[in-house]
């Protein structure tokens, strides 16, 4: 059977370390993926002082050039998991972190899934079996 566009639902629990995603489609069977991001723990600065200058007076800071880089990282991240959420009718977002909601904004943004029905809720850390029983209670499906 061909598959229509816009004919998948998916599950996506989301920190800033991975990403695991669950594709449902109109049979109501799942594919599982999981993204790593490559990321490392928050670094935590002492605070903004310092006193490096650079040419013409400028202030060098090594903590905003590492923000920068972290930034950088997680929007390289965030967009890998919205290119791997291919023709989705619904998203569902769970997650413990600030990266869902930079997710939601990414997939809002997105010009292919304009029409996307996202739900954003906060979550526990869960494993494979756990975002499969959020997904059956959230679309109301049941895995064999």
């Amino acid at each position: 059977m061909k598959t229509s566009a816009n004919s998948y639902r998916y599950g996506v629990w989301i920190d800033r370390k991975h990403a695991m995603i669950i594709k449902i489609d109109a049979e109501g069977n799942p594919e599982y993926s999981e993204i790593i991001s490559g990321l490392g723990t928050r670094t935590r600065f002492q605070g903004e002082t310092t006193t490096k200058t650079g040419m013409l007076g400028t202030v060098i800071s090594w903590q905003k050039k590492s923000q920068e880089k972290e930034n950088n990282y997680m929007k390289k991240f965030v967009t890998k998991v919205v290119d791997s959420l291919q023709n989705a009718n619904a998203v569902l977002i769970l997650g413990s972190a600030d990266t869902r909601f930079e997710l939601q904004n990414a997939i809002e943004k997105s010009k292919t899934m304009h029409d996307t029905w996202i739900e954003n809720r906060p979550e526990e850390k869960l494993d494979r079996r756990g975002l499969e029983l959020e997904m059956e209670k959230h679309f109301n499906l049941h895995f064999s």
